[in-house]
């Protein structure tokens, strides 16, 4: 099998000759730029100053890279995330900038500086700031807990509906010459406005559940029937060439659903189900969601709504063990990362302790199938070379069936 029939099986249920390696293929399920510099001396390919794509500072893999680490999925494009375009025509939308000691490439839209205290500042990103020692930006949104919240107006709500003819068109040559010149499957990022609104921030909008379900719904089905105009517009243009779209909303914490089961399921569950369920009649790309932390209590409702593929499978969270997942729901969603989870493997980890975890985690999600190899979420800069190494080498050995 190639690349691009490896991933299909997978994502019709059928068992393909080996477990596909999607490290990459997608804005969760990669590395930090500084980390993805080691992997590219690891795999022995020239290293070009690594792309960063997104606020979390991941790497765009390049496709010397996947091939050299028997990578079968490409992320074709970041629409929401990144200024500038990952594949195609990209002359001119990239520049060479240094940050923490290395040169990376940067959108050229993006200004970063050095304030008194030697923090990183990231300009054009609102000033936000990365403290000497870290390798990510802090946010600068200030909670106030006893302000009142403002209740909006759905009326006056209006959710993007469209996408660019310029940015729909580069999607497709994009889509089309790595369609046509490669095997690999081909991954949408994050492009379509999803239901993760939030008026008055996180606790905000957890305030509006409560207080005004009615208007939160109604701001919830503005966003589903948004989205699904999008997807037809995504199909129009890439939908011969595309296997996978994805779309993002965190519902859990390292404990459990952060809004609870029951709420979830009294606000969100109804229009997921006619979300998921939209998307599905419209366009045969697989529903890819990436959703944080410990959502096992309600992924049986995500399942019933429609969601195919579920990302980054974070098992250090409550319920979300390997073994758990597939035993409860293995034949039902196809499972993205899980092969190594930074919060469970410590940085001074030998290289032994990362193999053994890391194949017992591929064995375990990818017995008959419906998996994806990745890590757990982007991996963090300070991953070692020899957890990198013990990784890959572990997936190579746990992957065949």
């Amino acid at each position: 099998m190639n690349s691009r029939e490896r991933v299909h099986a997978v994502l019709n249920h059928q068992l393909p000759d080996r477990v596909p390696n999607g490290l990459g293929g997608c804005e969760t399920a990669g590395l930090h730029v500084i980390a993805y510099d080691n992997l590219q001396k690891l795999m022995s390919v020239e290293q070009k100053p690594a792309r960063v794509d997104t606020f979390m500072m991941n790497a765009v893999f390049e496709e010397p890279v996947i091939r050299a680490m028997d990578g079968d999925l490409i992320l074709l494009a970041s629409p929401n995330m990144c200024k500038s375009d990952l594949r195609g025509d990209a002359d001119g939308q990239w520049k060479e900038q240094k940050l923490w000691g290395k040169t990376f490439s940067i959108p050229v839209q993006d200004y970063f500086s050095v304030n008194s205290d030697g923090y990183l500042v990231w300009d054009s990103c609102g000033g936000v700031i990365c403290p000497k020692g870290s390798y990510y930006f802090d946010q600068n949104e200030a909670v106030d807990l006893m302000a009142e919240i403002e209740v909006p107006d759905p009326e006056q709500f209006h959710p993007r509906d469209t996408i660019e003819e310029k940015t729909l068109r580069n999607l497709e040559n994009a889509a089309k010459k790595l369609y046509e010149e490669t095997d690999l499957s081909l991954c949408l990022g994050e492009s379509i406005t999803d239901l993760q609104v939030a008026p008055g921030g996180i606790i905000g909008s957890m305030v509006l559940m409560m207080e005004e379900p009615d208007v939160m719904r109604a701001l919830l089905s503005k966003c589903v029937e948004a989205g699904l105009k999008q997807i037809e517009l995504l199909e129009q243009a890439v939908g011969k060439y595309v296997d996978i779209l994805s779309v993002a909303h965190d519902f859990g914490d390292n404990n459990g659903v952060t809004i609870g089961e029951e709420l979830w399921r009294d606000i969100y569950k109804p229009f997921y189900k006619q979300f998921f369920q939209g998307w599905r009649s419209i366009t045969n790309m697989k529903i890819n969601l990436h959703s944080c932390g410990s959502i096992a209590s309600i992924l049986g409702d995500l399942i019933e709504c429609g969601v195919q593929i579920v990302n980054p499978v974070q098992t250090s969270a409550a319920g979300m063990s390997a073994e758990a997942l597939k035993q409860r729901f293995g034949k039902d969603v196809v499972f993205w990362g899980g092969g190594y989870d930074a919060q469970l493997i410590d940085t001074s980890s030998s290289y032994g302790d990362v193999y053994r975890n890391v194949y017992k985690n591929v064995k375990i999600l990818g017995a008959g199938g419906n998996y994806i190899f990745a890590g757990v979420h982007n991996l963090p800069a300070n991953m070692p070379e020899h957890h990198l190494k013990a990784m890959l080498d572990a997936y190579r050995d746990a992957r065949d069936y």
